[in-house]
């Protein structure tokens, strides 16, 4: 009898932490620190991106913070490759894929070349699901929040409100 392979794990928020901690360091030469509270209880994060990705498993991946770290992050990109023409939400966007690609590649051992396609695009917490995350991470970078959401076994019902939602831009 050949044995089954274990589901795949959800990182929990102290592990998604290291991993952006880890991805922070490398590419932006910068540290962050994690925060045990829900951002709600914060402030408002208007700056969002977000991935439906249907490898290891259906789910909604969340990146979000706030104007401040987009700023932050635009004149730290900038000063560090001048030419680059960088514009305010590429470089987040930029920063939610990369981190994204080390998510799958180090939690879950795929090869995100080989994997079906993502959809992509600039979300609102009302693409969200209609429920808890079942992980979440709060961090700050230079004082500005930036948070991250999983939810995982999307319904074909979620997945066809994130792909059709009016809300997003």
């Amino acid at each position: 009898m050949v044995p089954t392979p274990d589901p795949p794990s959800i990182p929990d928020s102290v592990r998604l932490f290291k991993f952006f901690n880890e991805f922070l360091i490398r590419w932006a030469n910068q540290e962050c620190r994690y925060v045990g509270m829900r951002i709600e209880d914060l402030s408002p994060l208007p700056v969002e991106q977000g991935l439906l990705f249907f490898e290891p498993f259906e789910g909604i991946f969340v990146m979000r913070s706030s104007r401040g770290f987009e700023k932050f992050l635009v004149e730290l990109i900038a000063g560090k490759k001048v030419k680059r023409g960088n514009h305010d939400k590429a470089v987040f966007l930029e920063m939610t894929v990369l981190y994204w690609h080390l998510l799958v590649s180090q939690e879950w051992r795929l090869d995100t070349r080989k994997l079906r396609p993502a959809i992509l695009k600039n979300s609102v917490p009302l693409d969200w699901p209609d429920r808890d995350p079942q992980t979440a991470c709060t961090i700050f970078i230079k004082d500005e929040p930036l948070e991250i959401r999983i939810w995982s076994g999307v319904t074909e019902e979620e997945a066809n409100h994130w792909r059709k939602n009016p809300h997003s831009k």
